[in-house]
């Protein structure tokens, strides 16, 4: 089911979180509440599925931020194009956090 607008959907197996929808302040919240449970889920690499996710706000990026940051030396891989990968690239995210990494 697509989610109506200002809506987000998060399905997560283990460490992959995948996205559909918007990622705004309102729902910046379950981001972080999910990306933190994908982060416990074990030792790799935590990956975010951007394909289907038609926007993220500062909030949004701001919790990929704070989780390329708990993560430490394990990476933060972020699939797809679209908006999200757009919006990383142009703000040098990668660069800045080299744990950050965009795929896809």
């Amino acid at each position: 089911m697509e989610p109506g607008p200002g809506l987000l959907e998060v399905r997560r197996h283990g460490a992959v979180v995948t996205l559909t929808g918007e990622v705004d302040l309102n729902t910046s919240d379950l981001l972080r509440s999910e990306l933190a449970l994908a982060c416990a889920a074990g030792d790799g690499d935590v990956v975010v599925d951007l394909t289907d996710l038609a926007f993220i706000g500062s909030s949004g990026l701001h919790v990929l931020i704070e989780t390329a940051t708990v993560l430490g030396e394990r990476r933060l891989v972020l699939l797809g194009g679209g908006w999200a990968a757009y919006v990383v690239n142009l703000l040098g995210l990668t660069l800045r956090y080299p744990n950050m990494v965009l795929e896809g």
